[in-house]
């Protein structure tokens, strides 16, 4: 329970400022924590019995990661091992973004998304476009003639009743306003151009924008209906740096090359590479390669670095020495998929020199107090909750116990008559033709002499003449009409002309019946263990599941408990 308490402090801590969704066992979760799991727009749009089902969904995953938590799962090393992977590229991904993106940002724009960030609009546009205008089929108009109409628009809404719905769906250049009135729905800070955005989150209900440009052209825009985001319910610190995050909409084209300068400014300044020693890595690599390929056997990168023998250095990172062995963990991390083929030195040292940045980035989190910050927290929460869900359930599945052979026997014989049986099958001969006259004429003949059956078929069949009509045998439910009369016939019976439904016309005679057969138990042993271990496990994840949803210690925040039935 220590474990726990500590682990959950901050949850309880947000519990108090927040409110909670949902509490099991006395540990809160709150709006902020529900809204990184299913997002608010997903709520708000469900129904009430979507609603219901996302609520024990999440109800079965946080209470799943409680008693991990409580079974020590958490000290598992493998567990701990993903745990601490995870953590790291969270940090790496906040220092790249304090240390490389975020000072790109305008204090106008984090200004501007601090105090707008908290709302999303519901909104009406029109659009018009221009031969310069970046949308799929530009008309011919050039910008000029493009700012000249929607003027001309704009001063036709101001001085008529007609409502903005009818303007756009006569006017506007979006495709999708023929249909819906020129709607958007609703829109968050942060996904669209800074100077659409800026200019719609100023607006009052129902009032019609200015004139806004964006590479899409020039738009009019109304907004019908306001409501607060998920942000609004972020504790200080995650609410900052969403705003960061929701300002990179007007730096995104500054970015790749900021990271780029960033990485050469750390390498050049804090790493040394001794490209000697790396060269004669990459040689020996590619020896090891060619031999193994020449044993018809394949390269793993990480083996390679885990039998090395020598002990060189290869980078120095603020003058301490980095040799082949201490890239093994990190190497190990890498599904080999996503490890190159390193088809050069210089492709072998980026390569390397990527893990050195992530090993800089960590230090970097550390040092810059990112590891107290409550948003790194919640992060860790969430992801930390995911990875202890998953194992669980993998728990529940692995302990479950494969049945003895007296449950098998058992269900064998109460269903190896509906389910383990070869079933009643028919063998025939056939005549197939494509004319009534040929078939009741080769009838005819049959009926005189049946003897005739394998010869006519050899000469008249459009199927399976080279088998004198033989078929391969078959069950009930094949073959139509033709399938049908085989089973009503006696062994050696002719059928007068059957017409297919592809309008062609077979004599069939029976040869052979061929009774229903049950399979003896061996040869569906281990199909029948499989279905009771499947069986098995989904009752005990079941049973669980539904013990944590009618958890009688389970409360429901006041805004969400009339959705749980």
């Amino acid at each position: 329970m220590i474990l726990k308490t500590k682990l959950l402090l901050f949850v309880w801590i947000c519990n108090f400022l927040f409110g909670y969704v949902i509490n099991i066992d006395g540990v809160s979760f709150d709006e902020q924590d529900f809204y990184s799991k299913y997002s608010k727009s997903e709520w708000v749009k469900s129904s009430s019995g979507q609603k219901e089902r996302i609520l024990k969904d999440y109800v079965k995953r946080e209470s799943a990661s409680l008693a991990a938590t409580e079974e020590g799962f958490l000290f598992n090393p493998v567990l701990k091992n993903k745990l601490f992977n995870v953590k790291n590229q969270i940090l790496i991904n906040l220092v790249y973004d304090y240390t490389v993106a975020f000072p790109l940002i305008s204090k106008k724009a984090l200004d501007l998304s601090r105090a707008n960030l908290k709302k999303e609009v519901f909104i009406r546009h029109l659009l018009v476009s221009h031969n310069s205008s970046v949308i799929s089929s530009p008309p011919s108009r050039n910008t000029e003639e493009a700012l000249s109409l929607i003027k001309t628009i704009k001063d036709s809404l101001e001085s008529t009743d007609r409502s903005f719905g009818y303007f756009s769906k006569t006017h506007s250049d979006d495709p999708s306003a023929q249909r819906n009135e020129g709607v958007l729905g609703w829109l968050q800070w942060g996904v669209t151009p800074m100077s659409f955005q800026s200019s719609v989150w100023s607006l009052s209900l129902g009032e019609t924008s200015n004139i806004i440009e964006t590479e899409y052209g020039f738009h009019l825009v109304v907004v019908d209906s306001v409501r607060s985001s998920e942000f609004s319910i972020y504790d200080p610190d995650s609410y900052e740096y969403a705003v960061q995050r929701s300002s990179l909409v007007s730096v995104r084209d500054l970015l790749k090359d900021a990271s780029l300068a960033y990485d050469r400014e750390v390498l050049s300044e804090r790493v040394t590479v001794y490209e000697k020693q790396i060269n004669a890595l990459f040689e020996q690599m590619l020896e090891s390669k060619k031999e193994l390929l020449s044993l018809g056997q394949g390269f793993d990168f990480t083996d390679f670095i885990k039998n090395l023998d020598l002990g060189s250095v290869l980078f120095s990172v603020d003058d301490k020495l980095y040799g082949p062995k201490w890239f093994l963990p990190q190497i190990s991390q890498y599904p080999k998929s996503k490890i190159p083929d390193f088809s050069s030195s210089q492709e072998f040292i980026g390569f390397l020199q990527n893990i050195i940045m992530q090993k800089i980035a960590v230090e970097q989190g550390s040092k810059m107090g990112l590891l107290d910050n409550n948003y790194f927290k919640k992060r860790i929460g969430v992801e930390q909750s995911r990875i202890l869900y998953d194992s669980y359930l993998k728990h529940l599945v692995n302990s479950v116990e494969a049945p003895d052979s007296s449950a098998v026997e058992a269900y064998y014989n109460k269903n190896k008559e509906e389910k383990y049986f070869n079933p009643e099958q028919v063998v025939v001969r056939q005549i197939k033709v494509d004319s009534k006259n040929l078939s009741d004429s080769l009838y005819s003949v049959l009926s005189a002499n049946d003897s005739l059956f394998e010869f006519l078929s050899s000469k008249f069949s459009l199927a399976y003449s080279q088998t004198g009509g033989l078929m391969d045998p078959f069950e009930r439910g094949k073959f139509n009409y033709m399938g049908e009369a085989a089973f009503n016939l006696d062994v050696g019976a002719i059928s007068k002309p059957i017409e297919n439904p592809d309008k062609t016309f077979s004599i069939i005679m029976v040869e052979e019946k061929i009774n229903k057969k049950i399979i003896p138990i061996n040869r569906v042993y281990k199909r029948i263990e499989s279905l009771l271990i499947k069986e098995l496990q989904d009752d005990i994840k079941t049973t669980t599941f539904n013990n944590f949803i009618n958890n009688p210690k389970l409360k429901l925040g006041d805004k969400y408990e009339k959705f749980y039935n």
